[in-house]
């Protein structure tokens, strides 16, 4: 009998649609400014892009703090927000959306699995951050991380910096990092100066051209 099978199909539609439905995104951070988190932002930006050099960091290229400064200048907005309701405690983490200045949007990337803040776990500040010109111009919350001393959001600041440019990252690698040695070049590498592959085909095989000697 199909009957069992179609009311399984059935159900498991229905519970999808349910929980599409209660797991809605939350509202948006609010909408008090914090000018010192502005500056905070900034100097911490400017601190994750100076390390972005191949000393600090093996395998990234000379040009990657140049990359991530262009990635920078065409972001608009970067906001995080929990990926489910507030009253989804369990596995409800903070992500964020990114706006470019031409309009596309990355929704729900992954900042670092930091939880959302609920009535018995503060949780992280939830920010949406305004930028031009690669800097951040505004920065506005619900106002919950002034309910600490600035030094404990710097870390906030750290992790969302480092996946926003990470995020880039993972589009661009060749932008940022150097590029990987191929097998055949290890081969060639490690080779012995009286392998073949090493020195390549030699001009004495049959039916080669040679050049005419000069007429005496």
């Amino acid at each position: 009998m199909l009957w069992p099978i179609v009311a399984l199909i059935v159900g498991s539609v229905a519970v999808a649609l349910f929980l599409r439905w209660y797991y809605q995104a939350p509202s948006q951070p609010g909408n008090t400014p914090n000018a010192k988190l502005v500056a905070m932002f900034n100097d911490r930006l400017d601190a994750a892009l100076a390390r972005l050099t191949p000393a600090h960091a093996a395998g990234l290229s000379p040009q990657a703090a140049q990359s991530a400064r262009a990635f920078l200048s065409g972001v608009a907005e970067v906001t995080q927000h929990c990926r489910y309701q507030p009253h989804v405690t369990v596995h409800n983490r903070v992500v964020f959306d990114l706006t470019l200045n031409d309009g596309s949007v990355a929704r729900d990337l992954y900042s670092g699995g930091q939880r959302c803040p609920s009535a018995d776990v503060p949780g992280v500040p939830i920010l949406r951050v305004r930028m031009a010109g690669g800097k951040a111009t505004e920065i506005t919350s619900d106002g919950s991380e002034r309910q600490a001393l600035p030094a404990a959001v710097v870390p906030v600041l750290d992790l969302l910096i480092k996946h926003l440019i990470g995020h880039d990252q993972g589009l661009r690698p060749t932008a940022y990092f150097k590029a990987t040695t191929s097998p055949t070049d290890l081969e060639k590498a490690w080779a012995s100066p009286a392998d073949p592959k090493a020195t390549g085909p030699t001009s004495t095989a049959s039916g080669t051209t040679r050049p005419s000697p000069p007429s005496q």
